[in-house]
């Protein structure tokens, strides 16, 4: 407020031009000396009649020699507080063959009343001296005459020294202002001054309103200025004025790409100058008023003024949906406020909105560092923050697609607010005292946007979001949001669909992952990693990619933000694409028991299943052990990468897996297999025990082979309760997954020593068409004599144990034991052994083999 009453303080007595100071004094001296009708009905008359020129070309020359001539070729009035500044233009030209010597000549101003005034040249014009042959000089002249004096009551004398006269003095001639000339300029119309000396063509390029604040309005005014001359004009000391048709001056500042100004000869510089009015001020018929400070003393003189064409409101503030052009360097750069998503929370929402540049110029630009805010209508601000625009270039025909997000008080009602796009911050950085021409600070909108219908987004999932850029239309939505154990941290990872919603093929931009939790950004390890190789899009085609980042376990979150980050060089990135979430993770997809999931493309399918789920129990703690089961749906040799798996409990604890699983991918309908097992308290709960799988990554890439996997996503939950085992009565048929074990035959010979050998036929086949890895389950075979004496044999599946029918298998046994058995029984156990823990599978009851005893020679009687 102080600065304003500085600036009415300083209008006050302002330098004013008066585009109709000399017809309003007319007015006003005819009013005070009008004694009848007849004066006053002549007077109209007299203005109806003559009709308003704004040329002072009719006037004729005077002839200063028999070939040289002088004319009045402008003149202007200022009025100040303690009378007007009256300036007018003498402009000699020489047509003789020898220079013309100004200081014979001189002019002199007498009003139609005798009173004479004596004008000055001004300080630029008193070195010009001479007017060399065939060529011009102006001559500005300079002076102060009474308020009520007007230009048509001046006569404008060009004088010569004279010795043979009284006075040494002479009278050529002399000009006249005729009562209906303006120094005003038409709306449209050229307006040709001298500034430093410089011949400069000004015209108005147009007017703009844009709303304020506090009853205020900021009125934009565009002047071009083309220097004619063949010399730079540099930084003319000239100021600009807006006057009101009610008198009132306000002082405009050049915005900061017009404070200096540096044209060069035969070119143009379109400027920009902003005041601030209050609403009040009305703009019809205002003029825009030039004025130059010349000398020490900086003495202002008039230079022009200028009609103001009627102010313009277009395209400043526009409906929902329509686009606001904003002239940028010359150039039409298109803003598009083209959606709006709310997400209401507890008297509170946040705002999602994306706005759409496109330059429509025929040049690149420089897209100026607006600031965007959001107003209420009751004035309320919320500004957004954004560093989109930073160091941001469209050329001829890009689109650039910004996200604005802001959270409001409120009940998300988008009606009741608007969008403001905010030029940037014009300071002046001008050294010397503060003036209202350099201390005026301001930002003003450039687009005022109504807020399209809001869509609710909820937790932000499925929803397609779309983007336009110069590299093609793309669709974008979060498809799954899920959290993840890893070691004693969580993974998130974000599944997003990336859709070609144009009609040509696009590729894909070099993209990086970003998350914020609760406005938060996650600085640590983020990835980007695509499903499938390649980043060319057909029309309508997608593809998918995960972006993953890893959070303390503890961590708890209300809102997430996931965003795609476009990178455009090694040190310039922009923002493509944020998509907002609750936060509230997605519970992990549930496969039952019994049931399969499928998943992948129609042309490369995966059905996946847990075939059982075994316990091996030990002695502090036990194995849970699940054999994993996938199936190629895909005409093609196809199949997953490498798999993570976590064991969880219903009371919420995960064990880490170990997987063990084929590197060779199986053909269409072959079945591959994935052993996962983890050892687990004693007392942990398997009734409700689950097992999540997921594919593994490493180095931003799905990982296959022998890699090491360091996250996992696309994660699902199998259902695992451990599978009784039923203990089979005979050695056949014993299920060794997958192999299959039959005892053929199994003899155990006494020798009558320590020694007994084992004999065995057995038969082990393998289904081929399923693929695993290494095998890691041993047989053990226990043999029990009826005396409870036992003895184990370990056999390794595929090596010790080979497959085929008809194998042999034999082995000894050394035990005193048997020195003196002739004869009895035995049981022999089959158990699956796993990482040391067995299990129970068959037992059968044999007799021993006596066929190798040594006879017996009977005792001889004596």
């Amino acid at each position: 407020m102080n600065r304003r009453k500085m600036f009415v303080s300083l209008l006050a007595s302002a330098l004013l031009i008066s585009s109709t100071a000399g017809i309003a004094m007319a007015e006003s001296t005819t009013n005070k000396t009008a004694a009848n009708s007849s004066n006053s009905t002549s007077t109209k008359k007299a203005t109806t009649t003559n009709k308003v020129v704004h040329t002072l070309s009719n006037l004729s020359p005077v002839k200063v020699t028999s070939r040289s001539t002088v004319k009045l070729t402008d003149v202007n009035i200022l009025s100040q507080d303690d009378g007007n500044v009256v300036t007018y233009t003498l402009t000699y030209k020489n047509n003789d063959s020898s220079p013309l010597i100004m200081l014979d000549y001189w002019s002199k101003v007498k009003t139609k009343g005798g009173t004479l005034f004596s004008p000055k040249l001004i300080a630029k014009d008193q070195e010009k001296k001479t007017v060399a042959p065939g060529s011009t000089v102006d001559l500005t002249y300079v002076m102060k005459v009474g308020r009520e004096v007007k230009l048509s009551d001046l006569n404008f004398l060009i004088v010569k020294w004279d010795f043979s006269q009284a006075n040494y003095e002479r009278t050529l001639g002399k000009f006249n202002v005729p009562a209906s000339y303006s120094i005003t300029t038409p709306v449209g119309k050229t307006k040709t001054v001298r500034i430093s000396d410089s011949a400069v063509k000004v015209k108005v390029a147009g007017i703009k309103v844009f709303p304020g604040e506090d009853k205020n309005q900021y009125v934009k005014i565009g002047v071009n200025v083309n220097n004619i001359s063949y010399k730079l004009l540099e930084n003319p000391n000239i100021k600009w004025i807006l006057r009101t048709p009610s008198g009132t001056n306000y002082p405009l500042t050049p915005d900061k790409d017009s404070t200096s100004v540096s044209i060069q000869a035969q070119a143009n510089k379109a400027l920009s100058l902003m005041a601030s009015l209050p609403t009040s001020v009305k703009l019809q018929k205002s003029e825009l008023l030039l004025v130059e400070e010349q000398g020490e003393e900086k003495t202002v003189l008039p230079v022009a003024a200028l009609q103001l064409p009627e102010a313009s409101k277009t395209n400043v503030e526009v409906a929902a949906n329509q686009p606001n052009i904003i002239s940028v360097e010359g150039q039409r750069l298109s803003t598009l406020l083209e959606s709006a998503k709310v997400r209401v929370d507890d008297g509170a929402y946040d705002l999602n909105m994306q706005l759409v540049l496109k330059n429509e110029g025929k040049k690149a630009i420089k897209v100026p560092t607006y600031t965007f805010e959001v107003r209420t209508a009751d004035g309320t601000v919320y500004p957004i923050e954004t560093k989109a625009l930073d160091a941001l270039k469209l050329n001829p025909g890009d689109i650039k697609t910004i996200k604005l997000n802001t959270s409001l008080q409120g009940d998300g009602d988008t009606s009741k607010i608007k969008l403001y796009a905010m030029s940037p911050m014009n300071k002046s950085e001008s050294t010397e005292p503060a003036t209202p021409y350099n201390s005026f600070e301001f930002s003003y909108p450039v687009g005022v946007y109504a807020i399209p219908q809001a869509v609710s987004s909820g937790d932000g999932l499925t929803t397609e979001s779309v983007i336009k850029n110069n590299k093609g239309t793309f669709g974008v939505s979060l498809g799954s949001l899920q959290r993840l154990p890893w070691l004693d941290s969580d993974i998130v990872a974000a599944k997003v669909t990336i859709r070609n919603a144009g009609t040509k093929t696009v590729q894909l931009p070099e993209l990086e992952a970003m998350f914020a939790i609760d406005s938060a950004q996650v600085d640590g390890d983020k990835k980007l990693i695509y499903t499938q190789s390649g980043k060319l899009l057909g029309a309508g085609m997608t593809t998918e990619a995960y972006l993953l980042t890893k959070i303390p376990s503890e961590l708890r979150m209300s809102r997430l933000e996931v965003s795609l980050i476009e990178k455009v060089s090694e040190e310039e990135t922009n923002e493509w694409i944020t998509l907002n979430t609750s936060g509230l993770i997605q519970p992990i997809s549930y496969v039952r028991t019994g049931k399969t999931y499928t998943s992948g493309t129609a042309d490369k399918e995966t059905e996946m299943g847990v075939r059982r789920t075994i316990r091996y129990p030990g002695t502090s703690s036990d194995i849970v052990y699940t054999e994993f089961e996938m199936t190629n749906k895909s005409l093609r040799q196809s199949g997953l990468g490498k798999l993570v798996g976590y064991f969880k409990t219903s009371d919420g604890q995960y064990y880490r897996a170990t997987a063990k699983q084929s590197e060779r991918l199986p053909g269409p309908g072959q079945k591959s297999i994935v052993t996962f097992w983890a050892k687990v308290p004693k007392s942990g709960t398997f009734s409700d025990m689950r097992l999540i799988v997921g594919e593994g990554i490493a180095d931003s890439k799905f990982v296959t082979g022998e890699g090491e996997a360091t996250a996992y996503v696309n994660a699902l939950a199998f259902e695992v309760p451990p599978t009784s085992i039923n203990v089979l009565g005979t050695l056949t048929n014993i299920d060794l997954y997958p192999y299959t074990f039959t005892a053929n035959s199994v003899r155990a010979y006494l020798a009558g020593s320590s020694s007994v050998q084992v004999e065995m036929n057995y038969s082990l086949s393998r289904n081929e068409e399923i693929e695993m890895g290494e095998n890691e389950h041993n047989l053990i075979l226990t043999l029990t004599d009826q005396a409870g004496k036992t003895f184990e044999k370990e056999l390794a599946i595929g090596t010790d144990l080979k497959a085929g029918t008809n194998q042999t298998l034999s082995w000894s046994i050394e035990d005193s034991f048997f020195e003196k058995l002739r004869g009895g029984s035995y049981r022999l156990t089959v158990y699956d052994q796993f990482q040391g823990q067995r299990i129970r599978l068959a037992e059968q009851g044999y007799g021993y083999d006596t066929s190798k005893l040594p006879r017996e020679e009977p005792e001889e009687f004596r």
